[in-house]
């Protein structure tokens, strides 16, 4: 395939699910507003960050982070002409949760501040019953800008299809290739959308990032999170490159995590709805939430989001869309998700299937529809990306955390031992 050796390891950073051994920088080192990037007209060679260095230079991922619509084309995802709807504040808590204190997963004790310093907190806000209790912009980033959320995207879009299952639009026991015909050829041949959207559909994908040959180096290639080498002959847009996957194991058996079920799963709802997957959120969550931003999805070369890792949007409106998904789905004065559609989500799915996945740091989580379900005692889920980015809701606590980060490691393995027990003993705080 003829891949450049640092263009592997590029985004050997932005998709790893595996812990690496690398050499990090201090937190307090690469703060953003001492980096003083894009500065000047023009800024100097060092200081500019670009589509073909934000991944390969860190820290240029900190200010890449929150302007990728500046680096790859996007397509907006409007926040309609309603006032955005109150964040009713709390008490202040800032410095109470700051000093908190709990132990780490080597019986190591922690304050809650260096737990979000140590795992490159760019901005942070914690909501307990409805109100905004915390809310915190660590390195300089403006609270207007939309931070790239990687894979929480996945979770905007399980939600969509699990309201289209309830409305009829889906049938989770049909086949894909009822919706994309594109794919008889392909591994998702004779896989449900419900396994879709579980990622127990098998297909023969491989992750192995040192291999230059390695399947998620073409997904990436394809889906233009860097652009393609010279002379690079494999596909260069989404639509290309997942016909060409092929079949491995028994649909059904196991969860395997995998970036491109859900790139299909957005090409199912394109084809279900007639729309793109950003006027759906648009439309269904977005305009209805009472929006301070408008937010984004970054798109492939022929105009396809990227329904896996695309949605850019800010810490304040995701408060937000976390708050409606602790209250079953009504938020802003009206129900914009039904509840039935929240209760299926936080049923779960197989944890046996589950610990195919090797994450032995998510113990018996399971992933439903998209979203990752603690099966905790308070009920706590998730919707996750790399390099740190989380929106967590307790309901039994009332709580819900946005975090938002530019870890340079990209795996949640190499944060999320940490987050549990610091997320554990904040609940308790506030419970």
């Amino acid at each position: 395939m003829n891949v450049p050796r640092t263009l592997v390891l590029a985004l050997t950073l932005v998709m790893s699910h595996h812990t690496q051994a690398q050499t990090m920088p201090a937190p307090d080192t690469v703060r953003l507003d001492q980096l003083r990037l894009m500065e000047g007209f023009p800024p100097p060679a060092d200081k500019q960050v670009t589509a073909q260095n934000f991944l390969m230079q860190f820290p240029n991922l900190r200010w890449a982070f929150h302007h990728m619509r500046e680096l790859i084309p996007s397509r907006n995802i409007g926040r309609g002409g309603s006032l955005p709807a109150a964040l009713p504040a709390g008490e202040a808590l800032r410095e109470k949760i700051d000093n908190m204190t709990f132990t780490g997963p080597q019986g190591n004790t922690l304050t809650f501040g260096q737990y979000l310093q140590a795992t490159y907190a760019d901005a942070t806000l914690i909501m307990k019953d409805g109100k905004l209790v915390y809310e915190a912009y660590h390195e300089g980033m403006p609270a207007e800008n939309p931070h790239m959320l990687w894979s929480v995207t996945k979770s905007f879009g399980g939600l969509i299809a699990t309201q289209l299952l309830e409305e009829g639009t889906l049938k989770a026991d049909a086949l894909i290739t009822e919706y994309v015909p594109e794919l008889e050829g392909s591994g998702w041949r004779g896989a449900t959308i419900q396994q879709l959207l579980n990622m127990t559909a098998d297909i023969d994908y491989s992750e192995v990032y040192a291999d230059e040959q390695s399947d998620v180096i073409k997904y990436a290639l394809s889906a233009g999170m860097l652009p393609a080498p010279e002379g690079y002959g494999g596909a260069r847009n989404l639509y290309g490159y997942l016909p060409t996957i092929g079949a491995d194991g028994e649909h059904g058996d196991r969860f395997i995590y995998r970036t491109v079920h859900t790139e299909v799963l957005g090409w199912v709802l394109r084809r279900a709805t007639g729309k793109h997957v950003a006027e759906l959120i648009s439309e269904r969550i977005w305009s209805k939430l009472g929006a301070e931003q408008d937010a984004y999805m970054l798109l492939d070369s022929t105009g396809t989001e990227w329904a896996g890792a695309g949605l850019n949007a800010t810490l304040r409106d995701l408060g937000r869309f976390g708050e409606m998904m602790r209250l079953q789905g009504r938020y802003n004065g009206q129900q914009i998700v039904s509840g039935s559609v929240i209760a299926s989500i936080l049923e779960g799915a197989d944890r046996e299937a589950f610990k195919a996945s090797g994450r032995d740091y998510q113990p018996g989580y399971s992933y439903r529809n998209q979203w990752w379900i603690s099966h905790n005692r308070d009920g706590a889920f998730e919707a996750l990306g790399v390099h740190g980015q989380m929106i967590h809701v307790n309901p039994a606590a009332g709580l819900v955390v946005v975090r938002l980060s530019s870890h340079p490691i990209a795996t949640s393995a190499e944060t999320f031992p940490t987050t549990r027990p610091a997320l554990a003993a904040l609940a308790d705080l506030l419970r």
